[in-house]
């Protein structure tokens, strides 16, 4: 693995205690001022931008940062498809090529999060927790609902169009006929899910990346589940000799509703009303969070009021 996975791969590796693992796709605007917050000598970003958007703009928003890394190696994302787990290891496989073992932490955030605690709070949060796996999740065949079951019993084939297009229409047909035919579950695997923003030690996302590229078997088996970012790494996890690092698996709460699974959240507050927009909304946010550090989802352009009272309240830390 060489710096050529960059766009701007640093000539050497920034000595950082975390790396943020950034997947975006949109709103270059409020990427760049995520950036800018995040900014610090003892954190580096790794920039996963779908893609479909425009890179260009993206590189402006943060042409004065030197620990802002895109990864070359971009590929389309759909909504529910593998591709989201996809881009996910790639950006590992970046951040593991390009930081050293002081790196004890890979954060994994979107474009349109927001920090709701300073810098120093951050690394402070993850220098005290070296071993700790920030994943938390529910069993998903004992959860006892047939909508979460069927995510990895059915078949979907949400790679072979975009979200809101006219192809998707004859794709959720079939997808309803094959109901008939439910896929049997791999032998000896415990099934996991819950967010999809995590935060994993360095050796555990290696740990990840290396059965994804080695042991096809649930690679394979969850490339036409849906929403597998939602059970990709949980499951590895709960399979894995890190499992005792991370919180126990919870009993299952309904997140079939809006918001998805915003009860299993790790690091980040996640609330089922979005984008977050008044002051109003972000103090409340802040009076809950308690140790939580992130919260999504934003606009640059909807979002200034929230905005404007969560970097205040971080930056007079």
């Amino acid at each position: 693995m060489t710096d050529d996975m960059f766009l701007d791969g640093p000539a050497t590796k920034p000595s950082v205690s975390i790396a943020y693992i950034v997947l975006a796709h949109g709103d270059p605007q409020l990427f760049g001022r995520l950036m800018h917050r995040l900014s610090h000598p003892d954190a580096a970003a790794f920039v996963h931008l779908d893609k479909r958007s425009p890179l260009a703009q993206f590189e402006e928003q943060v042409r004065t940062l030197p620990n802002v890394h895109f990864v070359a190696d971009r590929i389309h994302v759909k909504w529910a498809g593998f591709s989201q787990c996809r881009s996910t290891l790639l950006t590992f496989k970046a951040a593991l090529a390009a930081t050293d073992e002081r790196c004890t932490h890979f954060v994994v955030i979107s474009g349109a999060d927001y920090p709701l605690a300073s810098n120093r709070e951050i690394l402070d949060f993850f220098q005290k927790r070296p071993r700790q796996q920030f994943i938390r999740r529910f069993d998903l065949m004992s959860s006892n609902d047939s909508h979460q079951t069927w995510r990895i019993r059915g078949r979907f084939f949400r790679e072979w169009a975009d979200r809101f297009t006219w192809k998707r229409r004859p794709l959720f047909v079939l997808e309803r006929m094959l109901r008939l035919l439910p896929r049997r579950l791999p032998k000896g695997v415990r099934f996991a899910a819950g967010s999809n923003w995590v935060a994993l030690t360095r050796e555990c996302a290696a740990y990840c990346v290396e059965k994804a590229d080695n042991d096809r078997r649930l690679t394979d088996f969850l490339r036409p589940a849906f929403g597998p970012d939602e059970i990709f790494l949980h499951t590895l996890v709960e399979n894995s000799p890190y499992v005792d690092q991370a919180s126990p698996i919870e009993p299952y709460v309904d997140i079939s509703k809006i918001g998805g699974p915003f009860a299993y959240s790790n690091v980040h507050v996640l609330t089922p009303k979005v984008p977050i927009t008044t002051s109003e909304d972000a103090t409340a946010i802040l009076a809950s969070r308690g140790e939580k550090l992130f919260t999504r989802k934003l606009s640059s352009s909807r979002s200034e009021a929230a905005l404007e009272v969560f970097d205040k309240a971080a930056l007079s830390d």
